[in-house]
């Protein structure tokens, strides 16, 4: 099964997270946001499929965002592609009030970063 590009808003961030997996615990950081996923940066490794929990910081919070379930939609030389599947409580909305206040960037993600990819956006 070949993955379809996903093109959608995605706001650039630069927010540290614990990532906590079936086989690794480590740190990353967040380099773009939606409420549907992210795209992030960490040393440690991570495979396509594989099922983590994120705690990410925002500056202005004490509190760190929980995303209880996520999954890597995709892997490259330590950049990946993570979906969320389940949000703490609460953590949706904090989400989805953060991004309202920051300038969204229409990014176009996909697997490999090697097929050119346009990006149609409505008016």
């Amino acid at each position: 099964m070949t993955m379809q590009p996903r093109c959608g808003l995605r706001v650039p961030v630069v927010y540290p997270t614990n990532i906590q997996g079936d086989t690794a615990v480590g740190e990353g950081v967040l380099l773009d946001l939606s409420p549907t996923g992210c795209r992030m940066r960490s040393n440690i490794a991570l495979n396509m499929g594989a099922y983590l929990t994120l705690e990410i910081a925002f500056s202005q919070e004490h509190t760190p965002l929980v995303v209880e379930v996520s999954v890597v939609r995709w892997c490259n030389e330590g950049h990946f592609g993570v979906e969320f599947l389940r949000y703490g409580q609460g953590d949706l909305e904090r989400v989805t009030d953060l991004l309202a206040g920051l300038p969204p960037a229409e990014i176009c993600s996909h697997p490999d970063y090697t097929t050119s990819t346009l990006c149609a956006v409505a008016s």
